[in-house]
């Protein structure tokens, strides 16, 4: 999301007579899109934010804009801090400045696409975030959930698939609760209104909650196969009782069974996750909670991350050291590096749908980089079918069936 945001102010940026720079030294304006989900992203960006002062300084003219969430949480000391700071743009501030009369135009904007391959874009379909869960600020700084329009969503679907986007990452926090109430349409309305785009190939969303997935939206998984086959589903613990201090709204058991479901839907199907290792109160035993839940789950790889603190409450701080936490990761992480390689070597002999992103090579709907070694040659946005043939690190290797 901070990606698609970034996108949409270099658009903004475009109508106002800007053009992207790969150089620093050549720009009139820097604009950093800050992150505040774990405390190191948050510091990253400052720090940049302060190495700026130098550039700014060296030519007459040039401004620095510091946008989202850190921009957010930290609004009323950044200027403060940083006086040689032109303008602060938090991310509550990106409704009103992503209007709607704005998105039609900016649609017209391509030229400004900076993320992701030729052939895929990102379309956020909800803002903000109405969950609570005790480790998260994110509802903090972008506020509570709030879907975008049914018709607008499609609409702008329909403006990038005619620019030559062949794939759409539909965004939001807890994307699968996406509702448009005004209109009585579901997140699964929505995914079988735009599988409906002539020229659209494939749909990917993240991420969804748990909590959210219906019967409605399995019997459409089963059915309609532009929905890629790979769903990022955080988990963050495999231990009930972090789960319930996390206040995640649900059990291990209940996220299994939704990963059987998904996998009963098509069995082809790949799940990645996220977990946080470190949560305050999580002992050795909860911990091996956590490896024995990515034992059952077969991720096909995880995003792993060691707790951090987003507020100064005691309760907030972990009662686990540092080295602790890391020994942890370093254990969790091998866990996962385990686990993915069979998920790889699993793929071996099966046929995988490819869409290529640039010649002879592309995604699998099941989510991963697949490397077409044979001598047809095919090009980016044509989508075949290919048998794999071996794999290497976290890639497939494969010929197209004829």
């Amino acid at each position: 999301m901070n990606e698609d945001d970034s996108q949409r102010l270099a658009q903004l940026y475009a109508l106002k007579g800007y053009e992207i720079s790969d150089n620093r030294e050549d720009s009139d304006l820097v604009i950093i899109n800050s992150c505040t989900v774990r405390q190191h992203a948050e510091d990253k960006a400052v720090s940049e934010l302060g190495r700026l002062r130098k550039w700014k300084k060296a030519k007459q003219g040039r401004k620095i804009i510091f946008a989202g969430c850190a921009a957010q949480r930290l609004k009323k000391d950044l200027k403060k801090r940083f006086p040689f700071l032109d303008s602060v743009i938090g991310a509550k501030d990106y409704k009103d400045l992503f209007s709607r009369q704005d998105s039609k135009i900016l649609s017209q904007y391509p030229q400004a696409k900076i993320f992701n391959s030729p052939i895929s874009d990102y379309l956020t379909i909800m803002r903000g975030c109405s969950m609570k869960c005790s480790y998260c600020i994110v509802p903090a700084v972008r506020g509570p959930a709030v879907s975008s329009d049914f018709e607008e969503i499609l609409n702008s679907a329909k403006n990038k698939v005619s620019t030559g986007i062949k794939e759409l990452i539909l965004l939001g926090q807890t994307v699968n609760c996406y509702k448009d109430r005004e209109k009585n349409k579901t997140f699964t309305d929505l995914l079988k209104a735009l599988s409906e785009i002539d020229g659209l190939e494939r749909i990917k969303f993240m991420s969804p909650h748990p909590l959210f997935f219906t019967k409605d939206f399995f019997d459409l998984f089963s059915k309609e196969k532009k929905i890629s086959r790979h769903i990022h589903l955080p988990v963050q613990s495999g231990c009930d009782k972090v789960l319930s201090a996390m206040k995640r709204g649900y059990k291990c058991a209940d996220y299994l069974q939704i990963i059987e479901k998904l996998r009963k839907a098509d069995d082809s199907v790949s799940i990645s996750t996220d977990f946080i290792v470190g949560f305050p109160g999580e002992t050795q035993k909860d911990f091996e909670e956590t490896l024995k839940l990515a034992e059952k789950a077969k991720f096909s790889f995880a995003f792993c991350f060691k707790y951090s603190p987003r507020t100064d409450k005691p309760s907030d701080i972990s009662d686990i050291s540092d080295l602790q936490m890391s020994k942890r990761l370093s254990i969790l992480l091998e866990k996962v590096k385990e686990i993915s390689k069979k998920v790889f070597e699993g793929r071996i002999g099966k046929t995988e749908e490819v869409l290529a992103e640039k010649e002879n090579y592309g995604k699998t709907s099941s989510g991963f980089n697949c490397a077409i070694i044979d001598s047809r040659k095919v090009k980016a946005g044509e989508k075949v079918q290919v048998k794999i043939e071996k794999t290497a690190g976290n890639k497939l290797y494969g010929k197209v069936l004829k």
